[in-house]
């Protein structure tokens, strides 16, 4: 089952919107661009910035600086929706990448209004299937080279932007993917690595987001990695990427040196601690996954032997992380690896938002060898658990802090904890 569409957003009804990069690309793909707020794309590492620019009945709108500029990504998947208020509606603007022609952004504009209007892009790069208007920019100082386009009521227009590496030869941008068709299919690819229905709505379109940046940076190097998605020297985020990109389905073999570098450091760090920080412990989960993924058996057994030397885990914050963390810790909140081999269901108790509240979760990693799908339905005050683990048999689950008592090996069933 589809997760709902959630929604990350970014709004304003004055000049001050959140500031906010989306990063956009293909899958394992070589190029990458970003999104701002405000709707401009940057693309070729910085090199190269277009902006859009509304004629309405009344003026210019710059949506660099103008009220009432809204932005919206779906579920979290990279297909970035920004609207400017003009008289009579909205003029909606929709990015997204696709993989055609070796990589395109496409850039759709519809008049959500009840007049005509015109776009203008400050770039001469702009492939289209319409000639753009031969009088250019008309009331506006734009750049050399600046095209418009119009476009009538209820209509759209879309063109794309090649990255300066270039290409094969580009059809007609009609037939290209729509921004439906590749929600639906970002969708596919980041619940492949389990999803969840839960009370915080944001939580879910966060992962994706982080999921998908995964996605968009799977083929790049690790220092090529964008600071602002994970920084290369934190190698406990690094790891945390790596392995939800494995679980994605990329191939991380290429990393396998650099997993095992990084995972003796944090091992040198926190082997004296008093206590394990929560992700620290993630990681090395994450790592000791990796390694049984890449046939590297016995650093995967190295690295289970020392989690078992180190001192007890801490439980994650209250406050969801800002930064790839959040996917670890969602997945720590539901199944939480243990040391002994089980895994504890709602582990650390079930956090304050989420009671009495039904919620569910599906196909969430529990070890090399299993997933586990579940779901709570309330009893007056009193959760009661619905189950079901897929691998082998013999996976002994637990409820940690919300029930100490209970335990079973069972593959599927329903139990009332305390």
């Amino acid at each position: 089952m589809n997760q709902p569409q959630g929604l990350v957003s970014s709004i304003s009804l004055s000049s001050n919107v959140r500031p906010a990069t989306h990063h956009l690309g293909v899958r394992g793909g070589a190029f990458s661009a970003t999104v701002n707020e405000r709707g401009a794309i940057t693309m070729d590492g910085g090199a190269r910035i277009v902006n859009w620019f509304v004629a309405a009945d009344d003026r210019w709108h710059t949506p660099a600086v103008e009220q009432g500029v809204r932005q919206q990504r779906r579920a979290g998947v990279p297909v970035i929706e920004t609207r400017v208020r003009i008289p009579g509606g909205d003029a909606v603007q929709r990015v997204w990448c696709v993989p055609d022609a070796g990589g395109l952004v496409v850039v759709e504009i519809t008049n959500d209004s009840t007049l005509p209007i015109a776009v203008a892009f400050d770039s001469p790069d702009v492939l289209c299937d319409r000639t753009p208007s031969p009088l250019g920019p008309q009331g506006i100082e734009l750049p050399k080279g600046s095209v418009v386009f119009p476009i009538g009521h209820t209509s759209s227009l879309r063109v794309a932007l090649r990255p300066s590496s270039g290409g094969a030869s580009v059809g007609s941008l009609a037939a290209l993917p729509g921004h439906d068709q590749l929600q639906r299919g970002w969708l596919a690819s980041v619940e492949r690595a389990g999803y969840a229905v839960l009370p915080d709505k944001a939580l879910p379109s966060i992962v994706n987001r982080l999921r998908s940046d995964c996605l968009v940076f799977s083929a790049h190097d690790i220092d090529e990695w964008p600071e602002d998605f994970v920084a290369s020297d934190d190698d406990v985020a690094v790891v945390i990427a790596l392995h939800q990109m494995m679980l994605l389905g990329e191939d991380t073999s290429r990393h396998v040196e650099d997993i095992a570098e990084r995972t003796e450091r944090i091992l040198g760090q926190v082997r004296r601690e008093s206590e394990t920080q929560w992700d620290v412990e993630r990681a090395l989960y994450c790592a000791q996954h990796l390694f049984v993924a890449l046939d590297e058996e016995r650093a995967a057994r190295d690295v289970s032997r020392a989690r078992g030397q180190l001192a007890q885990a801490s439980s994650p914050p209250n406050v969801v992380p800002k930064d790839v963390r959040a996917v670890a810790w969602m997945e720590e909140m539901l199944a939480s690896p243990r040391r002994d081999g089980s895994v504890g269901l709602l582990q650390h108790g079930i956090p304050t938002l989420w009671r009495g509240v039904n919620l569910e979760c599906h196909r969430i990693v529990a070890s090399p060898e299993h997933t586990v799908s579940f779901g709570v339905r309330w009893h007056g005050s009193r959760p009661a658990l619905l189950w079901e683990v897929g691998g082998p048999f013999g996976l002994r689950l637990g409820a940690g802090a919300t029930d100490p008592s209970w335990s079973t090996t069972d593959p599927a069933g329903d139990a009332l904890l305390a």
